[in-house]
This record gives structure tokens, C-alpha cells and sequence, in this order.
């Protein structure tokens, strides 16, 4: 048996590539081995860049880790509340202040409303909120400040200082990140000083400045309107004072003060002590009668009898009216003419009243 020994012609493409590859080895090596070695040198460099930049970008990411947790205890260690609006993707964000004040949590990933309606505002601040939006939409103000109200989870409304600032993109607002402040007990402690700035500290009615403030208001609003002004003086309280001690009298003018809040108790009367032992109404005039009728009662209910020291003292009220605008149409001429009517009270015998006229003879 023949055995035919297998040979590679030297036609065939394997033997020309092998010949070729050896051709280009024994010519070349060194090209070749220096291109290799860049390559390798290469690559190298490009897994150390890439080991280098995996380890910045985890050092970043704890880094960032660290200045979120950061901020977060920043954010709770202040006694603002802090809170964030994603508009884009509809969520809402506070800190944990926001419960601890209100009773309920602003926390909410998917809002189907105005994101400024999540904050239970007080019906009579609406008007602030649209205002707010209104300048939100035209871009107006970067940073929005009101005091609002905002309910707690008890239904009491707490006065707060709303602080905005948006982020905007494209002329598009983006983010909303806002800060509340409890401001209610500078608000009403503020209310507190205004009313006792407004009010007689003894007998709980209008101050002089007051009535003269609320009178002119009223005037100034209701120029149309017919209106009465009464001016009280109380007889014989001197002697109360004198003889009862001051104490008393302040028990006479608070109880005067309440005997004439009885009689003239509508809410569009304004009442006043004006000064020592002098007191003003003013009020929208009814009928000659009526007006009669009320100041009769009032003399009535005036006209009262201290006892103390084993002393009676009794103590009545000389009063005068006047009409606006009838006999003046200011404030200054009304208290002028009524009081030249409480003067003839006083001349006729005390413990009456009298409408102003030239002649000064209508008493009760």
C-alpha cells in the first residue's frame, strides 16, 4: 500500500499568508513590538483612568452623601420649616418641623392640584395665594414673601411668614423651594398691643383717638347718611372720688361705660370714653322719637346711688346731641354743638338731655 505523504501547495492561501506574516516578522519585529507595547502602555493607561475615575466618582458620591445628610440636619436643627416643590415631577417635600407644627405632613409624591393649595390656607388668604401665582407666572419676583395663615390639624389656623424662591428653566418654573416661619405670636401679640392702643384700658371702649379716627372714617364713607353724635358728661362724680375714694369712680365708669354698651348695643355704633368722666356715641340716626326713647332709658339707667363710708352719693348724666349733617358736617363741629347741648343740660337742672338747636330749649 502506497502512503501519499500530504504537503501544503505552495499556491494555496494559507502558505502565501504564512510566508507573508513571516516576511513581515523578520522585517518588522521591532515596529511590531514597539506598536504592541504603545497599545498595551494604552490600554493600561486607559483601565488606571478608569480605575482613578471609579474611585473620584465614589468619593463623590460620598461626598454627596455627606452634604445631603449635611443639609438635612441643618435643615432640622432650624426652627423654619423647609420645604421643596417639584413642579416637573409633582412631589412635595418638607422637613420634619412641618409635622411637628402642624399636625400633619406636606410629604406628597403626586399632587392633583395648585401645589400651593396643599398648604390648607386660610379661606380669607386666597386672594394672597392667587397674587402670588400671578407673580410666579409673569417671572416677576424672584423671591415672594407674605403672611398667610395655615391650618393646623386641629382646625386652628396659625399666622406664618411664606418665603418663595423658584428655579426656572426655559422661562418655565421648575421648582419651588419655600420657607415657613411661625410668626403667630409676634401677630398677635402685635393684634394685643394695636387693641390696647385703641381701647381704654378701664372701661374696655374706644379711647378718645380712636373715636375720633373711626368717626371720621365713617363720615368720610357714608357722607349721605344721617347720623347722630351724643355727648355724655356724668354730674356729681367728683364727689364720688372725694368721698368713696378712687376706686369707686373707677367702678362708676366702668359700670357707666356698660350701662351705655346696654342701650346703644348695634354693631354700627361707635362708642367712647373721651376723657375723665365724658363719654361719645355716635350712631345712623333714627326717628326724633326713638332717638328720644333711647337717651330717656339711658338717663334713667345713669341716674344711680353709690353707698360707702356710711355715704350715698348719687350720680345722674347731663347729655347733648347734635345730628350730622344737620348741625355740622364734621367731627370737631358735631362734638362743638353737642356739648353747648350738654352745657344746657347741666344749666336746666343735670340729669336730663338736650338736642342741639339756636335756642337750646328741647329737654327731656
Amino acid at each position: 500500500m502506497n502512503i501519499r505523504k500530504n504537503s501544503i501547495s505552495e499556491d494555496a492561501p494559507l502558505y502565501t499568508f504564512i510566508n507573508f506574516t513571516s516576511y513581515i516578522y523578520n522585517n518588522y519585529k521591532t515596529f511590531i513590538f514597539i506598536i504592541l507595547g504603545i497599545i498595551c502602555i494604552s490600554l493600561l493607561d486607559a483601565f488606571y483612568c478608569l480605575v482613578v475615575k471609579a474611585r473620584e466618582q465614589s468619593k463623590y458620591l460620598k461626598d454627596l452623601d455627606l452634604e445631603r445628610e449635611r443639609y438635612f440636619i441643618v435643615v432640622e436643627q432650624l426652627n423654619d420649616i423647609i420645604f421643596d416643590f417639584d413642579i416637573t415631577e409633582k412631589k412635595i417635600l418638607s422637613s420634619s418641623k412641618f409635622e411637628e407644627t402642624f399636625g400633619w405632613t406636606l410629604n406628597i409624591q403626586d399632587y392633583n392640584k395648585g401645589f400651593l393649595n396643599e398648604l390648607k390656607i386660610h379661606p380669607d388668604d386666597k386672594i394672597l395665594i392667587n397674587k402670588i401665582t400671578d407673580d410666579m407666572k409673569a417671572l416677576n419676583k424672584q423671591s415672594i414673601i407674605k403672611q398667610i395663615r395655615l391650618m393646623k390639624s386641629n382646625g386652628d389656623y396659625l399666622w406664618c411668614e411664606l418665603k418663595l424662591n423658584y428655579i426656572q428653566r426655559d422661562n418655565k418654573i421648575v421648582r419651588v423651594i419655600g420657607k415657613i416661619t411661625d410668626i403667630d405670636h409676634i401677630v398677635k401679640e402685635h393684634s394685643l398691643l394695636k387693641l390696647r392702643s385703641e381701647y381704654d384700658q378701664l372701661t374696655q371702649i374706644y379711647n378718645k383717638s380712636t373715636f375720633y379716627e373711626k368717626v371720621k372714617n365713617y363720615i368720610i364713607d357714608n357722607k349721605n347718611d344721617n347720623c347722630m353724635l351724643i355727648f355724655i358728661d356724668l354730674d356729681n362724680f367728683k364727689a364720688i372720688n372725694d368721698n368713696l375714694g378712687h376706686m369707686v369712680g373707677d367702678e362708676v365708669l366702668k359700670d357707666t361705660a356698660n350701662k351705655i354698651c346696654d342701650v346703644f348695643n348695634g354693631t354700627d355704633v361707635i362708642i367712647s370714653r373721651f376723657g375723665g368722666d365724658e363719654f361719645c356715641v355716635f350712631k345712623p340716626s333714627h326717628s326724633i322719637s326713638f332717638i328720644k326713647d333711647k337717651i330717656s332709658i339711658l338717663c334713667s339707667n345713669l341716674n344711680a346711688t353709690y353707698i360707702g363710708n356710711n355715704t350715698e352719693i348719687t350720680v345722674s348724666a347731663s347729655i347733648g346731641v347734635a345730628f350730622y349733617p344737620k348741625h355740622g358736617d364734621t367731627l370737631e363741629s358735631l362734638i362743638h354743638k353737642s356739648d353747648i347741648a350738654l352745657y344746657s343740660s347741666k344749666e336746666n337742672g343735670k340729669n336730663q338731655f338736650t338736642i342741639y338747636n339756636k335756642n337750646l330749649e328741647i329737654e327731656c
